[in-house]
């Protein structure tokens, strides 16, 4: 099948706006007295007004509403951006920053709650009749979705969408009748470059594919070959770090790593956690400096972290008590609620708490713990509650978060396009 994608933009009208004569000339408009006497100054030599210092500056730009504002001031000069990036840019007001999409059965596409007071969605794909699109994927602000639909079961059909910049790349399909699909993963690249890594399972139990898209090439690349362990097709969040994706197969024990430039296939064995894992209590996740690390959820609520320090060495980080860190004012009743993670606890009175997310760009872990969306901030500790399922008949799993920006705003995010206009 040939290369092929589709880009749809919003285009903006050239034509003039209704009932203006383009043959009708206008009169400059006179200029006020106090305009006038600033124009002569300046055509006398007057001196400019000196710049602002930039404690002043940082002072003006915290009045400001984030982030529209202070990401367009940002836009502005070199000057402007290295304030608001640099070491005092902590004290700006931070703008909201999640909303999730999830999947959602009587919805053909995934919903968006607005958590942060922010409304996207994804309304702009176009699917054939009688079709959805399931999430398969989030990552840098963009979604994977998996079309769905009754001539589309021997085919993995993958849509790329931008909620943001309503924006969407259909992925040529792949024919997948005989294979399982273990892995469909987004990787973002710089601008608006993407790839997509799959892997498929053969008939074959020590035989598997891996296929990498790229959207600069629009084309598919495979390679195949066989492993020395069988191979099970398990649900299980992932993690890109570079060009390596890791993908959970908890209940077997290890996690599955995909180098997309080499494209191998191989394997990193779980940390000795001492705890039963089981679908919900354990995730992957990166840290800061780019290190793949795991969490398990052990009883009474505990939260526990290793890190791959080197190949095959996990090292235990220091565990975190969930339960002190439940402050009424954040989590609300769920302070009170009995919670466990442990599944035979439901039998006793108590809800169940489980993983449902990790966004990669902040290190901000999701739970979904009775009804609710909660979410962990690692830096501050801060444990807050998002949003409650009201639908009963469909429980809450997995969500897929979306982050609004990169917050205090950095250089590369608002681009070197206003360079050349001056140094403030």
């Amino acid at each position: 099948m040939p290369p092929s994608f589709v880009v749809v933009r919003r285009k903006r009208s050239r034509s003039p706006p209704r009932g203006f004569d383009s043959a009708r000339r206008t009169r400059t408009r006179p200029m006020p007295e106090a305009e006038r006497a600033t124009d002569d100054a300046a055509k006398a030599g007057a001196a400019p007004a000196p710049a602002l210092p930039n404690d002043m500056l940082l002072e003006v730009f915290k009045r400001l509403p984030p982030p529209r504002d202070v990401v367009r001031c940002a836009a502005v000069c070199r000057r402007w951006r290295r304030v608001l990036a640099g070491a005092g840019a902590a004290c700006l007001p931070a703008p909201p920053r999640f909303g999730f999409f999830r999947n959602y059965g009587p919805s053909p596409l995934p919903p968006f709650v607005p958590a942060a007071g922010v409304a996207l969605d994804a309304g702009f794909v176009p699917l054939p009749h009688a079709c959805v699109a399931v999430l398969a994927d989030s990552r840098g602000r963009r979604l994977l979705l998996r079309e769905l639909g009754p001539a589309s079961a021997p085919e993995l059909r993958l849509i790329v969408c931008s909620p943001l910049e309503k924006t969407y790349v259909r992925v040529p399909s792949l024919y997948t009748a005989g294979h399982r699909v273990a892995c469909t993963v987004l990787v973002p690249g710089e601008g608006a470059a993407f790839r997509v890594v799959v892997v498929l399972f053969g008939a074959d139990p020590n035989h598997f594919e891996v296929l990498v898209y790229s959207s600069a090439s629009s084309c598919w690349e495979a390679a195949t070959g066989p492993v020395n362990r069988e191979l099970v097709v398990r649900r299980g969040p992932s993690v890109v770090i570079g060009d390596v994706v890791y993908k959970l197969h908890g209940e077997d024990k290890y996690i599955m790593v995909v180098d997309a430039v080499k494209m191998t296939l191989s394997a990193v064995p779980l940390p000795n956690t001492g705890t039963l894992l089981y679908v919900g209590n354990h995730w992957i996740g990166k840290t800061g400096d780019g290190r793949l690390c795991f969490f398990a959820m052990q009883e009474q609520l505990t939260l526990v972290k290793w890190v791959l320090a080197s190949p095959g060495k996990w090292v235990e980080q220091q565990p975190v008590d969930l339960r002190v860190l439940m402050h009424p004012a954040l989590v609300g009743d769920l302070a009170q609620t009995k919670l466990s993670a442990k599944m035979s606890d439901q039998l006793h009175g108590c809800k169940l708490v489980s993983f449902a997310a990790f966004c990669e760009a902040t290190g901000t872990l999701f739970f979904v713990m009775a009804d609710w969306v909660v979410t962990l901030d690692p830096r501050t500790g801060r444990l807050q509650r998002l949003w409650r399922n009201t639908d009963e008949s469909r429980p809450l799993d997995d969500v897929y978060p979306c982050e609004m920006l990169q917050w205090p705003p950095v250089l590369k995010d608002v681009g070197e396009d206003h360079e050349a206009g001056g140094v403030c």
